[in-house]
């Protein structure tokens, strides 16, 4: 099998038998390891993380690398990857080929986050950075992406469309699965409920409530830790009657796929309709109370309808994925 050096700005917790990863890195690497030899270069974490790594992998150091020509595959554009690769391309002088994956807009984040010298920054790593590697993306929508073809990332497997447990009742109004970010939208989304929807149960699902400033604790919000259990994350998906993302900034969010899976409508809001895809039970509002209250509104009303009309969705699967990556980067490494 060919050498593949995966270059990534996840963290790995490392145990003697097994990794886990702070993001969905598992998914990515199985896609590679029945055809390729898979050396991992990232950062490292001091406590265990949420996401198993269940497939074989080589730990590696920039500075054990001594082949004069290598396969490149960087997750994401960030500091960590930008200066792995210009430490490979100009201090090593290693010849590089491959592909940069782009999970979001990394633009947009890097100006939401730091101003415009983030977006300067930014600007500087991805001009490098696609000079060495070729892009692939989830989105057509990101800053000065030109590409024809995306990939669908996606967690779906066989268990995702089995029929709902009977014994499982939705007893949550409002979900939303993710990290507690600011450009994830989730502070605006805990005031906002807070302050405007206090009858309404909410659960925000992918940080620990101890890490979460009690500003935004109220009593018509549960916080829970991440979730990585499928079989729960399923349940949980069904226990709720309106998924809510409410992110500023998006690629192709998986939690899409995963709540339409299982039935569940979904709003958003305007800055990131974009995402819909042609896919139905998405429903966009404005940030303010008028529109969201009647959008929940609508919603409730034609419940039924709505997911009868989801179910003739198409869905993206882990399979589909798999297949996607493997065809786009089947040509592009040296033999």
């Amino acid at each position: 099998m060919k050498n593949l050096h995966v270059i990534t700005n996840d963290k790995l917790w490392i145990s003697k038998r097994f990794y886990t990863s702070n993001n969905d890195l598992n998914n990515i690497i199985s896609c590679l390891h029945n055809k390729y030899t898979i050396n991992l270069i990232c950062r490292k974490n001091s406590k265990k993380l949420n996401f198993l790594i269940d497939k074989k992998i080589n730990l590696c150091n920039l500075n054990d690398i001594e082949e004069k020509h290598i396969n490149i595959l960087l997750i994401s554009i960030s500091p960590f990857n930008f200066f792995a690769l210009f430490y490979l391309s100009f201090i090593k002088n290693i010849k590089i080929k491959g592909f940069v994956y782009l999970r979001s807009d990394g633009f947009l984040e890097y100006k939401y986050r730091f101003g415009i010298l983030g977006y300067l920054f930014y600007f500087i790593m991805f001009n490098f950075i696609k000079k060495k590697v070729t892009i692939l993306s989830c989105s057509k929508n990101f800053t000065k992406v030109k590409i024809s073809k995306i990939l669908h990332p996606s967690e779906l497997t066989a268990k995702w469309f089995r029929k709902k447990k009977k014994l499982i009742k939705k007893n949550i109004d409002f979900l939303y699965i993710g990290r507690f970010k600011k450009d994830k939208g989730v502070l605006f989304l805990s005031k906002f409920l807070k302050d405007n929807f206090i009858k309404y149960k909410v659960k925000i699902v992918g940080t620990k409530k101890k890490d979460i400033n009690k500003k935004f604790f109220s009593n018509n919000i549960e916080y829970l830790a991440p979730i990585s259990s499928e079989e729960k994350l399923i349940d949980l998906y069904d226990s709720a009657k309106i998924f809510i993302l409410p992110s500023y900034i998006e690629g192709f969010p998986k939690v899409i796929s995963e709540a339409l899976a299982r039935d569940l409508p979904i709003i958003i809001f305007e800055d990131i309709k974009y995402v819909i895809n042609g896919r139905y039970g998405i429903f966009t509002c404005k940030r303010n109370i008028k529109s969201f209250k009647n959008k929940v509104d609508y919603i409730f009303e034609n419940y039924d309808e709505i997911q009868k009309r989801i179910k003739k969705n198409y869905f993206f699967t882990k399979k589909n994925f798999k297949r996607e990556f493997l065809n786009s980067i089947k040509n592009g490494f040296k033999q």
